[in-house]
């Protein structure tokens, strides 16, 4: 597979700040060329990080991980724990992992990290804050000291009313980067249907909003629920999505309650072919059996010292707790192809009925209201 990775050149040769000698020293560079799909998955380990790792009580969450492949072959985990922050882990074979640090020292309020290597040895990392997407810069990849509190302000995206999830990156053939977050799941709500935004940035720490929305409910194409999502780059320019589906759909059911769509529910990912805006061609990844019911939330994709694909996603049980799952995702051959979405989710409308005096009158939307006067029947 030696040739399979290789890099893009000249225009992409200085990417982030970020060494570009091979792709054993630079996975997680955004500039990281990784072929295209569809995808099959296949099980490395059901669990690599887990709360007991951690010194996590049973049941609480690990969650929310980065993977950075480093130029000594080790693979580290950065992932957040319940009551510790973001955690640092170390593998030599990306399946047992031991424990080096914490980013923070502590929980200081800090989630959702996805880490970059810069050309000069430091360590970049964007994770979630109550300001948006916060930058932090190391020069050891162990301790972490914030760099600019609001690189991507939650204020630019007003309709992600509860904050931005952390975000994903890929370099653009103009030399630009593209960041690709959802609005943030709202604790103890829901579920209800989220949205995928993207901003640009030269420099990757100043960042300016895109118009519209990538994945969900006001895209152009894809309108399913959206969250929390990984983003990959291909040699043609084209870029790849993976964000998760909790099942949500905009309005609810004639009951009160939000509609669903559980049969949705999963890891999804799709193929932009304008630079990173709009997407479509969508398939489902189909994991293996050893992974419960849920699995695939909070997604990163990187290549290992091999040059492989390699997938981390979140999975939670309650008797156990949330964990980190991986597995290696390598082209379909045309009899293994996973399931493709050939329809476009639309929002599923519902009818209230709304009644003012004797008045009665049928009121149909996607989240339908009574007008001023009248109430719900």
């Amino acid at each position: 597979m030696k040739n399979i990775y290789i890099r893009l050149v000249t225009s992409l040769m200085i990417a982030f700040g970020l060494a570009v000698s091979a792709p054993s020293a630079v996975s997680a560079d955004p500039a990281d060329v990784f072929p295209s799909g569809p995808y099959t998955a296949t099980l490395i380990s059901a669990k690599i990080l887990y709360p007991s790792l951690f010194g996590v009580a049973a049941g609480l969450p690990v969650a929310d991980v980065s993977g950075v492949q480093l130029s000594n072959g080790t693979t580290r985990a950065y992932v957040f724990a319940q009551n510790k922050g973001i955690v640092i882990a170390d593998s030599q074979d990306g399946i047992n992992f031991t424990q080096v640090g914490n980013a923070f020292g502590s929980d200081r309020g800090q989630g959702m990290p996805r880490v970059v290597k810069l050309s000069d040895g430091r360590f970049r990392m964007y994770n979630m804050t109550s300001y948006g997407v916060s930058c932090s810069i190391s020069s050891d990849g162990l301790n972490f000291s914030v760099e600019k509190d609001s690189c991507i302000p939650s204020s630019s995206f007003p309709s992600a009313k509860n904050g931005l999830s952390g975000a994903a990156f890929i370099k653009l053939a103009d030399g630009r980067y593209r960041a690709y977050f959802s609005d943030m799941v709202k604790a103890g709500t829901g579920p209800d249907p989220h949205q995928v935004y993207s901003a640009t940035s030269a420099d990757g720490l100043t960042w300016t909003a895109d118009s519209g929305f990538r994945i969900g409910t006001g895209a152009a194409s894809l309108t399913r629920s959206a969250e929390h999502p990984a983003a990959i780059a291909h040699a043609d320019g084209s870029v790849t999505l993976f964000y998760y589906d909790n099942g949500a759909r905009p309005g609810v059911d004639s009951s009160g309650k939000q509609n669903m769509a559980p049969n949705d529910q999963g890891l999804w990912y799709s193929t932009s072919k304008d630079g990173g805006l709009t997407f479509s061609n969508e398939y489902k990844v189909s994991f293996p059996s050893a992974f419960g019911a849920g699995f695939g939330n909070d997604p990163d994709v990187f290549l290992n010292k091999a040059g492989e694909m390699i997938l981390w996603a979140g999975g939670f049980d309650h008797s156990f707790g949330g964990y980190i799952g991986a597995v290696k995702l390598t082209k379909s051959t045309s009899a293994s192809v996973p399931a493709k979405s050939t329809t476009t989710t639309k929002a599923t409308k519902a009818t209230i009925t709304c009644v003012k005096g004797k008045t009665v009158k049928k009121v149909t939307g996607v989240k339908p209201v009574c007008p001023a006067g009248y109430k719900r029947k």
